[in-house]
């Protein structure tokens, strides 16, 4: 029997350190640490935040390139106008080791929670390893998408405590309060707890009801934190969860398997879907506390509902038609929902294409699609006011320059006003069918983990296509889709990292920013 190392105190004296180990200038406040702001704020304890997201200097801890800028180089993203920015109090900070430790020596907390993806594991980690040992008189607990399919690698580092997998709703609670009254704590399902160089893991919880869940307080994080990109203006925006989890299989993404594990281990279904009274509920609250001009629909597949319950949806958001981003598949679109998503106010649409040879689509990533079908949805929503985008990726295991070429020929016969975007690169993240299949084929070793973005390089070794060309052809993917093909030969030469590739690259995306700039206003980066 384990019990908890502190001694027994009320929650007001019990201090709790959320890290969220953002990469720079990326992604949204999250939902996990707005909700579990709530929750611990409901039991009393004492919270604070550190936020790493405004740290330029991130990328000298651990991870290599993942900016803003390159995105932009790229045509992944629009370029907005960095003053605008700073202009609602978002200010780039140097300094991220020293403003942690300095965190650390004023808050003294005794738990430091850390939500994890695969790219900012590694990131966490530097931070927690910063703090000199007379200094690190607290546990950590870390929990996310990464804890949940690589809790083993990650409860062997002698910095992790406990992790916590799956939903963390009702164990990182039943957590904080046994920790905070020195109660056991080897039996607390979805953990695995290491002390005293022993290691217990724990099975999990059924899915909880996601009606109950406390809508997200984010009153930690920085007045600016509230602003992000999109289609090359600064947005004030909230995210929102409409869904949890997701009905497909699709092998790239890790989302999938939590309808394989919860059904395994609680015979429980993962994929679950809010009320229309939930939402309204939600969506009155933040309305009139953050007051939002975009709302992003942090959902895996946002159409992957009923008409009945897309009509429902429509109905209520008529009384808000704050522009709106989503996710979604080809097949859930259809004339109806396509003209309700105008009616709504939706400002920008990704649909996930993926890979163009039907085959490999089909075989690999296990999307029955037919091609017919995807160009049908986009040649449906071109019809309309919102932005449309292709999502596609490329390295995936066992792909060839041909078969990502069938991709790019695909994508070139959808509507001209579709955006051209790029590609994200294959990141073989933990949970993922296709990481286990890059492992087996011998493409990736097993204890390789994601440190980078999916749009930086290819981890996989692969004798059909190397990691640089895959690299090469994802930045000048975008010039594929647009020019005509008699310039292909020189974005050939743009896609090598030589002096001469160099002076190529910039020309070409001058020319791309000219001509076709209106079809290449990016999407933020939802990551992992």
């Amino acid at each position: 029997m384990i019990k908890s190392s502190f001694k027994s105190r009320a929650p007001k004296d019990f201090k709790i350190l959320m890290l969220y180990p953002n990469l720079h200038m990326s992604a949204l406040m999250p939902q996990s640490i707005g909700i579990f702001t709530s929750l611990l704020k409901r039991e009393g304890f004492i919270l604070d935040l550190f936020d790493c997201t405004y740290y330029e200097d991130i990328d000298s801890l651990t991870l290599g390139k993942n900016t803003n800028e390159e995105k932009v180089a790229n045509r992944n993203v629009a370029k907005y106008d960095n003053k605008e920015w700073t202009s609602k109090g978002v200010k780039p900070k140097i300094g991220i080791v020293e403003s942690f430790k300095k965190k650390v020596e004023t808050f003294n907390p005794d738990l430091i929670i850390v939500s994890v993806l695969e790219s900012t594991y590694f990131l966490a980690i530097e931070l927690l390893k910063s703090v000199s040992k007379n200094q690190r008189n607290f546990k950590t607990l870390f929990g996310g998408v990464f804890a949940t399919y690589a809790s083993e690698k990650i409860i062997h580092n002698e910095l992790v405590d406990y992790v916590c997998r799956g939903e963390g709703e009702g164990a990182v609670v039943e957590m904080c309060k046994k920790l905070c009254s020195g109660e056991r704590i080897d039996n607390i399902q979805n953990f695995t707890i290491k002390e005293e160089g022993k290691i217990v893991r724990n099975g999990m919880r059924p899915p909880i009801d996601i009606n109950e869940v406390p809508i997200p307080d984010w009153d930690l994080f920085e007045p600016g934190s509230l602003y992000r990109p999109m289609q090359g203006k600064i947005w004030r925006a909230v995210g929102l969860e409409t869904q949890r989890g997701c009905p497909y299989t699709c092998t790239f993404c890790n989302s999938p398997s939590n309808n394989v594990e919860y059904k395994a281990e609680t015979g429980g279904k993962f994929h679950r879907k809010k009320s229309i009274q939930r939402l309204k509920k939600e969506l009155e609250f933040l309305v009139k506390k953050y007051d939002p001009n975009l709302i992003y629909f942090v959902v895996d597949t946002f159409l992957a509902m009923s008409n009945r319950e897309f009509d429902e949806l429509k109905e209520l958001y008529s009384d808000y038609k704050i522009p709106f981003w989503m996710n979604t598949r080809a097949e859930t679109i259809t004339e109806h929902r396509a003209a309700g998503l105008e009616e709504m106010n939706m400002l920008r649409m990704n649909i996930g294409i993926e890979h163009g040879n039907y085959e490999y689509r089909r075989n690999y990533l296990k999307r029955n699609v037919k091609n017919e079908v995807q160009i049908k949805a986009f040649e449906i929503a071109s019809q309309h006011k919102y932005t449309s985008c292709a999502n596609s990726i490329i390295g995936m295991p066992d792909e060839t320059r041909e078969l990502i070429f069938d991709t790019i020929n695909f994508v070139r016969k959808l509507p001209e006003n579709i955006d051209a975007t790029g590609a994200f690169i294959f990141a073989p993240y933990h949970g993922t069918p296709l990481r286990t299949l890059a492992i087996e084929k011998g493409y990736l070793k097993d204890e390789e983990i994601c440190s980078l973005s999916n749009t930086s390089e290819s981890m996989l070794r692969m004798p059909t296509i190397s990691k640089d060309e895959i690299q090469g052809i994802a930045r000048v993917f975008s010039f594929y889709i647009k020019f005509p093909k008699d310039r292909w030969d020189e974005i050939k030469i743009a896609e090598q990292p030589t002096p001469e590739g160099e002076k190529m690259f910039v020309k070409l995306g001058k020319e791309f920013d000219e001509k076709y700039r209106q079809y290449a206003a990016g999407a933020l980066d939802l990551h992992d």
